[in-house]
């Protein structure tokens, strides 16, 4: 890239997760300046783990300024599940140039959903119930803090060496995700209105990591669509720091067996 050209953003939030056998569309928004900035045309290429390509060079559709692909069912119906694929945007940006964005992916059966919503924020603390006398915010939906809480339990699940899409138990974390939510929703009301809520957000940040601390879901080892052994349940793995001596690189251990 030459130091002349722009400096996108393309926002990939999670390893994108293509799901075998299911038609879905995929993006990638391009970013600059606060906004999004729309390529005027584009390819997409996808690649399994070891670099055989599965789709190369297929023209992208811009929609709402975000280019989009959609994998059709029977592109991945026979291919192997696993980690380590890649995408490849080669979008025609606003300055004139081709960028090329990449993002990490893997091919799995299906991808875990949360199973928290505003019902059980409100059920938990009537304060932030807006249909209640003694509500203190007007916000009639936290979906904005559930999402950012969920992206921050699959990056954590991720870091600690858990596939989210081999998490068979969705339930377990429930009050890991209600516990998240709530704290971001009292962070937001301490920077609007009172720093007093930011005692609340430490409340439910402290309560977050204790049901971090004892979480354990029953999980697909083998990716083989069925939950590992009765009585066989998993724990995060924290990550191993391992350092190349002499030269102070450091990488994360594999995924762990």
């Amino acid at each position: 890239m030459s130091v002349t050209e722009t400096l996108y953003t393309a926002r990939f939030e999670l390893p994108e997760l293509v799901e075998r056998g299911r038609s879905q569309a995929i993006q990638c928004r391009v970013y600059r300046s606060g906004a999004l900035a729309a390529p005027s045309s584009g390819t997409v290429s996808l690649y399994r783990a070891g670099g055989t390509a599965v789709i190369v060079d297929a023209a992208v559709t811009i929609t709402g300024s975000v280019a989009t692909y959609t994998v059709t069912a029977g592109t991945t119906t026979s291919l192997s599940l696993g980690d380590g694929w890649l995408v490849e945007w080669a979008l025609l940006m606003p300055d004139g140039g081709t960028h090329t964005f990449r993002c990490d992916a893997a091919l799995g059966r299906r991808r875990l959903y949360p199973v928290v919503t505003d019902a059980d924020i409100v059920l938990r603390h009537k304060a932030l119930d807006p249909s209640s006398s003694s509500a203190i915010t007007s916000q009639s939906t936290y979906q904005d803090q559930l999402d950012a809480a969920w992206l921050d339990i699959q990056r954590r699940l991720i870091r600690q060496g858990s596939r989210p899409y081999l998490v068979m138990e969705p339930s377990s974390l429930y009050e890991a995700h209600l516990s998240l939510a709530v704290a971001l929703v009292y962070e937001d009301l301490a920077a609007r209105i009172n720093e007093a809520y930011l005692q609340l957000s430490d409340r439910y940040r402290a309560q977050y990591e204790q049901a971090w601390a004892g979480l354990q879901f029953r999980y697909d080892r083998d990716d083989d669509g069925i939950a590992d052994a009765a009585g066989a349940r998993r724990k995060p793995v924290p990550v191993t720091m391992l350092c190349q001596p002499g030269r102070g690189r450091y990488w994360r251990a594999p995924w762990p067996s």
